[in-house]
């Protein structure tokens, strides 16, 4: 891993999804992404790999407006979610 890399924040976490009952979805995290410095793609980094093969990028971003949705309104909250 570069220098550079290590002080830089990922852009986009990896996931694995397994659906869930009534239609949610839980979401493991797995990895992260890291942007190339010319914006034509992205090295990643994963901590595993799913048995199913699918992995979902999300901005980091995207999850951290969510993580906080549901801290304020726990009602929305699904059985099961971890805080983070």
């Amino acid at each position: 891993m570069s220098e550079d890399q290590k002080s830089k924040s990922p852009s986009h976490i990896a996931y694995q999804v397994r659906d869930g009952a009534e239609g949610t979805s839980h979401f493991n995290r797995i990895g992260s992404a890291f942007a190339h410095k010319d914006g034509q793609g992205f090295n990643l980094k994963l901590d595993s790999v799913p048995v199913d093969g699918r992995i979902t990028l999300r901005t980091a971003k995207d999850r951290v407006a969510a993580a906080r949705e549901n801290k304020a309104n726990p009602a929305t909250r699904e059985r099961g979610d971890i805080e983070r």
